[in-house]
C-alpha cells in the first residue's frame, strides 16, 4: 500500500564549499516527519509489526527530546496506534505541539532529566504492557543506518566525486549515537581511511570526560554515550549553543537551508575539523527542519 512512511529515506546530499573546503550535507530534513529520527522509527515500526509484537489499536511510548518522538507520532497515525511521549520539559514548544497535532499524549519530566525520562518510559511500559520503542540502546536503531544512510552516502558520494576523491571525516552530531555508529560502520567498510566525528554539546561534553549538563542545541548531548562505541571514534568536536545557532541562521541567510540547531553544530564541526586537520572533504547530516525551533533561535 502506497503510504507516506514509503517515502522515508533516499534525501538528497548538497555540498556547501567554503575557503577551498567542501563538507558534503545529507539533508535528512527532507523526510516525511522532517528529521533523519523518520529513519529509525519506521524501521522499528516495521520489525515490530513483522513479528507480530504490536497491532493496531496499541499503545506505544518512547522517551526523547523531540524528533523521535514526532517520527513516531506521525506513524502512530498513519497506522492506528496510540502514542505516549516521555519528554524533559526544556523541549521546544514547537516540537511539543507538533506531537499533540499528530494526536501524542505528552508527559514530561524535569529540563534536561533524560535519564529520569528513560526510567518512567521503561516503568510505564510494562505497568501498562505498552510497546518500548526503546531508542536509546536499541540495535536496530544502529542497524537502519547501516542499512539505509551509509550505503546512500556512499552511492551519492560516488556519483558526485565520479570517484576522484574521497571523503576524509564522517562528521555528526550524538544523540543515541545510532547515525553515527550504523553509517559511520558502513562508510569505513567502503572508504577505510575516512574519520568518525562524533559532535557535542561544549555544555554538556559526555563524551570527552565532562559532565552533562543543560544547553540548547536540542536532540543531541543527551547525558549519556547509549549506542556510541568510542573505540570507533576517531575524534569528539564540542560545539557551544550560540554558535550552532549562528551556523544554522547563516545557513538559511546564505544557502537557503532553513535547518534546525544540531545541524548547525554539525556543519560548524565539519569545517572545524577540515581546518584542524588540514582535510578537503567531509560528509555530515542536516538532522532537522528549522520550524520546530523558532522559540530557540
Amino acid at each position: 500500500m502506497n503510504k507516506l512512511s514509503n517515502y522515508v529515506g533516499n534525501t538528497p546530499m548538497l555540498p556547501i564549499k567554503m575557503g577551498g573546503l567542501t563538507v558534503w550535507c545529507k539533508c535528512e530534513f527532507m523526510n516525511p516527519g522532517g528529521s533523519v529520527k523518520d529513519r529509525m522509527a519506521t524501521y522499528i515500526i516495521n520489525n515490530a509489526e513483522e513479528k507480530w509484537l504490536i497491532k493496531r489499536g496499541d499503545t506505544l511510548i518512547e522517551a526523547t527530546s523531540g524528533n523521535t518522538g514526532i517520527a513516531f507520532a506521525m506513524l502512530a497515525a498513519e497506522r492506528g496506534y496510540k502514542m505516549k511521549i516521555v519528554m524533559p520539559s526544556n523541549m521546544s514548544e514547537e516540537r511539543k505541539q507538533m506531537l499533540k497535532f499528530y494526536g501524542a499524549e505528552l508527559i514530561e519530566v524535569d529540563a534536561g532529566d533524560f535519564d529520569g525520562a528513560i526510567e518512567l518510559r521503561d516503568k510505564l511500559a510494562k505497568k501498562n504492557n505498552w510497546f518500548n520503542c526503546n531508542q536509546f540502546h536499541n540495535p536496530l536503531n544502529t542497524e537502519v543506518h547501516y542499512k539505509t544512510t551509509g550505503p546512500e552516502l556512499d552511492r551519492q558520494f560516488r556519483e558526485y566525486a565520479n570517484n576522484n576523491f574521497w571523503p576524509q571525516a564522517f562528521v555528526a552530531g550524538t544523540g543515541t549515537g545510532g547515525t553515527i555508529m550504523g553509517a559511520g560502520k558502513y562508510l569505513r567498510e567502503k572508504f577505510p581511511g575516512i574519520n568518525l566525528v562524533a559532535v557535542e554539546p561544549a555544555e554538556s561534553p559526555v563524551m570527552s570526560g565532562g559532565e552533562p549538563g543543560l544547553h540548547g542545541i536540542q536532540g543531541i548531548g543527551d547525558g549519556s554515550k547509549f549506542l556510541v562505541d568510542l573505540n570507533r571514534i576517531q575524534e569528539i568536536k564540542t560545539v557551544h549553543t550560540e554558535c550552532a545557532k549562528k551556523v544554522a541562521r547563516h545557513l538559511a541567510l546564505r544557502y537557503g537551508l532553513f535547518v534546525g540547531i544540531s545541524a548547525g553544530a554539525n556543519v560548524y564541526a565539519a569545517f572545524q575539523w577540515l581546518r584542524d586537520n588540514d582535510k578537503k572533504n567531509a560528509i555530515t547530516i542536516l538532522c532537522d527542519r528549522g520550524e520546530r525551533y523558532f522559540s530557540c533561535l
